[in-house]
Order: structure tokens, then C-alpha cells, then sequence
């Protein structure tokens, strides 16, 4: 089964992405869609935190 997408937008209202600082968040998530894994990988990897 396909994972769901959503948009940068609504990943980033929800509590799973509130602890990351939204205007750097926005611009690294430059794609107009992402998998929650996806877009926690991403921000997880720029910011500098262990990607599982």
C-alpha cells in the first residue's frame, strides 16, 4: 500500500513537526508533497539528527 502524501503545509500544522523551526523546515522541504518518513528523513538530515 502507497504511503499517503500531504503538503508541506499541513505537515508542518501538525504536533509530528512542531518541533522543528518552521521557516527552515519550509524551505528545505522543497518538493510540493512528502510521505511523513519522507519529510521527517529530509528535515532529520539537514538539521543534523540520526535518520532512521
Amino acid at each position: 500500500m502507497k504511503e499517503t502524501e500531504y503538503t508541506v503545509d499541513a505537515l508542518l500544522k501538525s504536533k509530528a513537526f512542531s518541533q522543528y523551526q518552521q521557516d527552515f523546515a519550509r524551505t528545505v522541504l522543497s518538493k510540493p508533497t512528502y510521505t511523513i518518513k519522507a519529510a521527517k528523513a529530509t528535515l532529520d538530515a539537514f538539521f543534523g539528527k540520526d535518520v532512521k
